[in-house]
């Protein structure tokens, strides 16, 4: 079956749009599932387990409140801290612990690691790059949180907002419910769409099948649907040919004669 001009073209045009909408929903569903399942976690974890910081994969996100560390870490920066080996801890590494006692987590810089003394194991000096002075107490290794390892600027509010219900709604639950809905409304007419093309296709099909047999069988090939009967006038001969007048008529025996007469 031959294709029609320009079919290939419309046919690549309307998969141009196709492409461009999974590619969008792919992006969406990257981006915003893993937020749902981070946020997910630390609320459940922040439930389940109070006494302690939430972590993801031993990571713990958390966000700046106050200007102790500035200009390292600045105010409403959102920084992450990673589980380690206190035993590795060296003057100079930025840690985060909670003191005994405290809700809230402190995130300053060591600087000096002091020996081990009884139960409380390694305990730690330390100072916000901002302050003046050194933290009153030292901090015991089973306090310390994480060892710093990086950060986001200013995205400490957005990932507040994120934490609380209003802002899983916003951000994730309603991008995704629109997302899946425009989804099924573009599958859904792109296959009508396609189902009626294939439709038509089948149809050609079946009318070239009966060309085929018909011509095998010296039939009359059948008249396409949309074909409209052509009429071909009969020739006009007198128009055709003006100098015949007429019907010739026979010899008569006078022709005969002469005819006779030139004999020898």
């Amino acid at each position: 079956m031959r294709k029609k001009a320009g079919e290939g073209n419309v046919q690549e045009k309307r998969g141009i749009p196709h492409l461009v909408g999974n590619i969008v929903g792919i992006v969406i569903i990257a981006v915003l599932l893993p937020i749902m399942a981070v946020n997910m976690t630390l609320i459940i974890k922040s439930y389940t387990q109070p006494d302690k910081v939430p972590t993801v994969f031993g990571v713990a996100p958390l966000i700046v409140m106050s200007g102790s560390m500035e200009p390292t870490i600045m105010v409403n920066d959102l920084i992450f801290t990673k589980q380690v080996d206190t035993a590795k801890l060296k003057t100079g590494d930025i840690i985060a612990f909670q003191p005994a006692g405290a809700t809230t987590v402190v995130t300053h810089r060591i600087v000096e690691v002091l020996p081990a003394e009884g139960a409380l194991g390694l305990r730690f000096r330390t100072k916000g790059d901002w302050n003046s002075a050194e933290d009153v107490d030292p901090v015991a290794e089973r306090s310390v949180v994480g060892r710093y390892i990086s950060r986001l600027e200013g995205v400490g509010k957005l990932a507040l907002f994120l934490q609380q219900p209003v802002g899983m709604i916003v951000f994730v639950a309603i991008p995704l419910v629109l997302f899946l809905l425009y989804d099924l409304l573009r599958r859904y007419f792109y296959s009508k769409k396609t189902k009626g093309e294939k439709d038509a296709d089948q149809e050609e099909l079946e009318r070239l099948r009966a060309l085929a047999a018909s011509l095998e069988a010296g039939a009359a090939p059948p008249a396409a649907p949309d074909a409209k009967p052509v009429f071909v006038p009969a020739p006009d001969i007198a128009a055709a040919y003006p100098h015949i007048e007429g019907e010739p008529e026979p010899p008569g025996e006078a022709d005969l004669d002469e005819d006779d007469g030139d004999e020898v």
